[in-house]
């Protein structure tokens, strides 16, 4: 059978799966066909950047009458012309990465992924030889398979740190530079009058990624049910289910109430010094790049970079707790005198799994609850050694399904369907672990 006519069974072995009835099915066979599903989408588009490719480069619009081969794929496939560029362009650039194309169909991969490597593999200085970028493409492409598309962006905007951290520090930081600036100059606000029927005011407007972490970080600690419930059993000593009170209210309208209590309640006599908010963010600094000797980017809790000399001058602002590694150390271990993670353990935590440990998933640490490795009732420890950040459908999960824990150079492992597994987000690599 040729290709084409290969294709064609495969369609009609889909239009008659598409037939059946599927609530018929139980969860697990669903799950399956789910995930066979997910395996034959990467095959068919790993095939449709190839097809591409090579209709672009032998002008196959012109047997179909389409003005370019835009309007062939836009056409074909019901998608905006812009789109069918962006699909042509990667297939092209693909063309010219050959470890992104061989795994493409890969477990983990999507074009989008795709797209993230390639971008960073045009972004890369100029003066790299080609075992320097392959290099450099062998280890995205196998973080790729690994991490989120949010998490690779995060690693592909520092792809020459495999080569260099420093020279990666610098290339971040002078970006990060130039983004702040564009955004400082690009930051509004607005309000309206009130309404005459409603008499609510409607505002917005836009401000930098740093600003705006802030706000969150705010609004998060007036919001979240699961940080009431556990600010409560700090004070009571019980631990009780979070009730969602105000069951009427969507999220937006909540936040909304939030962001009004805060408003109204801002310390006026503070303003200038370093009183005010309790809920501050956290912001991760090396101890010499907050001493002016290197410019190496901070990160907030939420993965917003920030660039050294924008962080030197807001370390001691409020709303802002420096989380400064190598430093003096504060003493972390309070053993079983208490059965709560302390402020600064979870700040800790934070620091260590950068938000929710549990493979794959990409809460940030505002998100999160302090969980026992050991569970408290076997005699585990409040620790930072025996603690692991959890979103809360994470930890209800651990905890009804009993996954164990293990710790493994200090970062948390989950043994799922029998298999050890660790979160895979992406970690800056330090200048120290660089061979000279």
């Amino acid at each position: 059978m040729d290709v084409i006519g290969g294709l064609r069974s495969g369609q009609r072995f889909l239009a008659s799966a598409r037939a059946r009835d599927l609530d018929q099915l139980s969860a697990e066979e669903l799950a399956s066909e789910a995930t066979a599903i997910q395996s034959l989408e990467r095959d068919a588009a790993a095939l449709r950047m190839a097809v591409l490719s090579a209709a672009a480069r032998k002008n196959a619009h012109q047997t179909t009458g389409d003005a370019d081969m835009t309007a062939l794929v836009a056409n074909g496939s019901g998608i905006t012309r812009r789109e069918a560029t962006k699909q042509i362009k990667l297939a092209t650039r693909i063309e010219t990465a050959p470890q992104v194309k061989k795994a493409l169909a890969k477990p983990g991969m999507s074009t989008a992924k795709a797209a993230i490597v390639t971008g960073a593999l045009d972004e890369l200085p100029a003066d790299l030889t080609k075992a320097q970028r392959d290099q450099v493409e062998t280890e995205l492409v196998e973080a790729a398979q690994a991490m989120t598309a949010d998490q690779l962006t995060r690693k592909a905007k520092r792809a020459i740190e495999t080569l260099d951290v420093k020279r990666a520090d610098d290339i971040e930081n002078k970006r990060l530079q130039r983004e702040e600036h564009a955004q400082r100059q690009l930051s509004e606000f607005w309000i309206g009058r009130p309404d005459e029927q409603t008499g609510l005011v409607k505002f917005g407007g836009r401000t930098d990624a740093l600003t705006a972490d802030m706000l969150r970080t705010v609004i998060e600690s007036k919001t979240s049910p699961r940080k009431r419930a556990l600010a409560e059993a700090e004070k009571t000593g019980v631990e009780t289910s979070p009730v969602e009170d105000r069951r009427d209210m969507t999220p937006p309208e909540k936040a909304g109430e939030a962001f009004a209590e805060i408003i109204r309640h801002l310390p006026s006599d503070s303003f200038g010094n370093h009183g005010g908010v309790n809920a501050a963010l956290v912001v991760t600094i090396d101890e010499k790049a907050l001493r002016g000797e290197t410019d190496r980017a901070g990160v907030t809790e939420f993965g917003t970079s920030i660039s050294a000399g924008e962080l030197r001058m807001i370390a001691c602002g409020a709303g802002i707790l420096p989380a400064v590694l190598d430093g003096s150390s504060v003493p972390l271990d309070v053993g079983r005198t208490k059965r709560f993670h302390t402020q600064k353990q979870r700040i800790a935590l934070g620091q260590r799994d950068q938000g929710c440990a549990y493979p794959g998933c990409d809460r940030p640490p505002g998100w999160c609850e302090s969980h026992h490795a050991t569970r408290w009732s076997d005699g585990g420890h409040t620790t930072v050694d025996d603690g692991v950040l959890l979103c809360g459908f994470h930890h209800r999960h651990v905890h009804q399904t009993d996954i164990p824990i293990r710790f493994v150079d200090r970062h948390p492992e989950f043994q799922i369907r029998g298999t050890w597994q660790q979160n895979k987000r992406y970690r800056p690599l330090q200048r120290e672990l660089i061979p000279a």
